[in-house]
């Protein structure tokens, strides 16, 4: 007797993933047809409708004027004649483009899938390699912070993250506790127990933050009883697009990270998934020496942004490097640590590689140690005389934006109404301008064959099983993973233009789309569906961009912020509105006793490290090691 109230459980559980499979599934046609089926009953009904009623008909008509009367029964049979052969010609043309057609989209659509399946287990496959690069503590420390990034982390998993981190297992049960707390609501329990051990945790959450800032910040959120929420994403590593379109340039996979690939993996199924990114820029239109003054200082500050983020970016390559390689004094190269620790670390870790390389030349049973050292100091060594050129390219960049910032003062001294923020209807005078980095379905298909294409040549996209059973892509090798990000990039480029200054900022102003929901044992079209749901519960914020642009156009542009651009960028943005007052008040609170802003003197507010040239004991050390290896 079937009992009242009861559910089949077997019904219910499969309901969410077949509708999975069938969201997927309509995700991955909609993007197949957009670039190969065409409907083939439409192209049929119009074959027929042209080579039968409407070929009579005007055969008829014809006839009729030109010769005054109806056509006889030999024309009709002409004509009828025509017809069929016409149609029948049609239509077996049409069947046999609609049989290799059909046979293409089927192709296409395999693409399709096997790219959809593939990039959220290769992404799990870069974060086991970044962990795998690592020794010691930075291996546990690694490891804890992708373990606190996932959203649904279970309390005892946030327990083994803190133990992970803190190495007090009396501190991480307390942590572990109040995420159980959080879960229920119980946040008077969680006021109690921050209250009770907050002085005890506080100085492990500082030691924590000298070694390892980023892990610190996510263990202190778990304290705090906050948890990642999937509509606020997740915090991109700074600057991954150029390293990547740099490693491209220079032929140089060294100054790209493993964390660059895992950042270019999730953007890639981000914008598959349909993830839309919002970009804001301001333009203008009005006199022309004004306006090409302002289009100078405009790329000369692109230029010196791009100078400063390739410093960064090259000393963060160095020490990731440094941290990957074993027996170097580096172990890691932690996200939050400011150049100037990156740069002591990485200077001290060639240190020891110098004062080492000597001692194993005149040990003959040393020579395979001998070899791999030297070649570990010869890579750092190029990455550190490229970590030198480009900050010196910033001091270049930054000469150079004073020279356009004073030409632009100089030519717009005379304010008139088009050198304000000009907001409404109309094209002349400062105007911001919105735009949206997306891909559209025939853009989302190209790149996935592109990328289809480049995991069959390299093999990485067969899939194999684990003794569990659970399906797994093939290894995945640290080249391997490096070469993909660079395919990526190559692949987007052509659709989203990747290269430009004001692309790669908007990606980095925007938080990335959590995907820790994506198991590697769900098909295509589940992932296809759950990434498509998770790109659009990404919350769109553009109060930071707004913001960031309204310092721009103060600070750079000696534009003022009238009231009604103050409300417009509050209100359409999000922009806080005590900012934006703090920032219309800029230039009354910086004009000096000349009656010039002298705020604008010098804009290395972060001011870079003193990188100097290499070290000649590095050189000697290196000559020392080669001339040993050729005897």
């Amino acid at each position: 007797m079937r009992l009242p109230f009861r559910r089949p459980l077997s019904r219910d559980d499969e309901a969410p993933r077949v509708r999975l499979e069938r969201q997927g599934r309509d995700e991955i046609d909609r993007i197949t047809r957009a670039v190969e089926r065409v409907p083939w009953s439409v192209s049929l009904l119009q074959i027929l409708w042209t080579a039968g009623p409407v070929t009579l008909l005007g055969a008829w008509g014809g006839y009729l004027l030109g010769y005054g009367q109806a056509p006889s029964a030999q024309n009709y049979i002409f004509f009828i004649t025509y017809t069929v052969i016409t149609g029948v010609a049609g239509v077996v043309a049409n069947l046999v483009h609609q049989f290799t057609g059909a046979r293409k989209a089927q192709r296409t659509s395999d693409q399709i899938e096997r790219v959809i399946k593939a990039l959220p287990e290769l992404l799990l496959a870069t974060r086991n390699l970044i962990v795998d690069a690592l020794e010691g503590d930075a291996r546990r420390r690694e490891a804890a912070a992708m373990l606190l990034r996932k959203e649904d982390l279970s309390p005892e998993g946030v327990e083994l993250a803190a133990l992970e981190l803190l190495d007090d297992r009396e501190s991480a049960r307390i942590i572990g506790q109040i995420d159980i707390y959080r879960r229920v609501g119980l946040h008077a329990r969680i006021q109690d127990l921050q209250q009770r051990y907050g002085e005890q945790l506080a100085p492990q959450f500082q030691a924590l933050t000298e070694v390892a800032p980023g892990a610190a910040d996510l263990l202190r959120a778990r304290f705090a009883g906050e948890a990642p929420d999937l509509r606020q994403g997740v915090v991109r590593d700074e600057h991954f697009i150029e390293r990547v379109l740099a490693a491209i340039e220079q032929d140089d996979e060294l100054l790209m990270t493993l964390q660059d690939v895992e950042e270019m993996l999730v953007l890639a199924f981000e914008l598959i998934s349909g993830r839309q990114i919002p970009m804001l820029t301001f333009e203008y239109k009005g006199r022309w020496k004004l306006a090409q003054a302002f289009d100078a200082l405009e790329q000369a500050r692109a230029r010196h942004r791009i100078a400063q983020a390739t410093g960064l970016s090259r000393l963060k390559a160095l020490t990731v490097y440094l941290a990957e390689q074993s027996d170097t004094l580096v172990e890691d190269a932690a996200s939050g640590l400011r150049a100037e620790v990156l740069l002591k670390r990485s200077q001290a870790a060639m240190d020891a590689l110098a004062e080492e390389l000597p001692r194993l030349a005149t040990a003959p049973d040393q020579r395979p140690r001998l070899r791999r050292q030297s070649d570990v100091l010869a890579n750092a060594l190029r990455l550190y005389k490229s970590v030198s050129a480009a900050y010196e390219q910033v001091g270049r960049q930054h000469a150079q934006l004073l020279k356009m910032l004073e030409r632009w003062e100089r030519i717009s001294e005379e304010k008139d109404d088009q050198t304000r923020l000009r907001l409404g209807p109309g094209r002349r005078g400062l105007r911001l301008r919105e735009h949206v980095i997306e891909l559209d379905d025939e853009a989302k298909a190209r790149v996935c064959k592109h990328l289809a294409k480049h995991l069959a040549e390299a093999g990485i996209d067969a899939p194999r099983r684990l003794a569990t059973g659970q399906p797994v892509c093939a290894p995945l090798t640290l080249d391997a993973s490096k070469r993909l990000a660079i395919e990526i990039a190559l692949a987007l480029e052509p659709h989203i233009q990747l290269s430009r200054p004001e692309v790669q900022r908007a990606i980095n102003s925007t938080n990335a789309a959590d995907f820790g929901q994506l198991e590697p044992n769900l098909s295509a079209a589940a992932k296809a569906a759950l990434g498509s749901a998770m790109v659009k519960e990404i919350r769109v914020d553009l109060s930071r961009p707004a913001e960031q642009l309204a310092l721009a156009l103060v600070r750079h542009y000696q534009v003022e912020l009238e009231p009604a651009a103050i409300d417009f960028l509050h209100e359409h943005y999000g922009a806080r509105h005590a900012t934006l007052t703090m920032l219309s008040n800029y230039h009354a609170s910086h004009a000096g006793s000349s009656g010039r802003d002298t705020a604008n003197v010098s804009y290395l507010s972060q001011r870079p490290p003193a990188v100097g040239a290499p070290k000649r004991d590095w050189y000697r050390a290196l000559v020392t090691a080669r001339r040993a290896l050729d005897h």
